[in-house]
């Protein structure tokens, strides 16, 4: 196994459409997306990517996010969120460097992708089934450190109608993750803001999306002025993780 840290960027919430030109709040999505690519620019091992790729669902909104990410040439790990149609993103991201992942290994880590979208809902849930598949990779075990991503958020971020759409199994989930210490980060989109916390020493991080950010801390929803960005992770051999939210210059 490589003795070097792995690199990789998450993004998430890109929420593209069929027509290139579609918007979400106000930000015409595949530009801002665009633009954070081009702002990240640094060398990396991968990028994961954690949700709400499309707005729409469309097939076309999947072929736009596959060329766009494709110009990264490193392995783009991809999951479903609310806005996602499951089976369309699993369908466009099935071959090439960009694809709809369930596990990948990245020198001394494995990361693990969980779909949390629940058909007709905002909020998430896991489920049984995948909970099952977490719990046996666990059991496993391959002497690496595990990062767990998914795209609803499994602690309160403080914002009451975000809260109301959050991961409705987070219980069932962390009684899982809190049998095994090789777990050392949770990360996720959803939310449109960054957070950083920690549990049973355990990192819990989110990333602000590609495209429009959501004011944190309020009781309905509300967009921000932040500019867009992208999470850089940076994961040690020795299982810690150096990371930061990055977001796009002005103008």
């Amino acid at each position: 196994m490589s003795a070097r840290p792995a690199r990789l960027i998450q993004i998430s919430d890109t929420h593209l459409f069929a027509d290139p030109a579609g918007t979400f709040g106000g930000v015409t999505t595949l530009a801002s997306l665009d633009r954070v690519l081009a702002f990240a620019g640094s060398p990396i091992d991968a990028v994961l990517a954690t949700g709400d790729l499309a707005h729409d669902g469309s097939r076309e909104a999947y072929a736009a996010f596959r060329r766009t990410l494709t110009e990264c040439q490193v392995p783009v790990y991809c999951l479903p969120g609310n806005h996602d149609d499951p089976a369309h993103l699993a369908e466009v991201l099935a071959t090439g460097n960009v694809r709809r992942t369930e596990t990948a290994l990245l020198g001394t880590w494995q990361l693990i992708l969980l779909d949390s979208h629940l058909r007709g809902h905002d909020e998430g849930r896991i489920g049984a089934e995948q909970l099952g598949r977490l719990e046996a990779e666990l059991e496993r075990g391959r002497g690496h450190h595990v990062l767990i991503a998914l795209h609803h958020h499994p602690v309160p971020m403080g914002s009451e109608w975000l809260d109301g759409m959050g991961l409705a199994d987070a219980a069932a989930f962390f009684a899982v993750v809190d049998r095994f210490p090789v777990v050392r980060a949770i990360v996720w989109g959803h939310v449109h803001q960054e957070f950083a916390g920690e549990r049973k020493g355990v990192r819990l991080l989110s990333v602000p999306s590609t495209c429009v950010q959501f004011r944190p801390g309020t009781e309905r929803y509300e967009t921000d002025k932040r500019a867009p960005g992208y999470r850089w992770l940076e994961l040690r051999p020795d299982g810690k993780i150096v990371t930061e939210v990055r977001r796009v210059a002005p103008g």
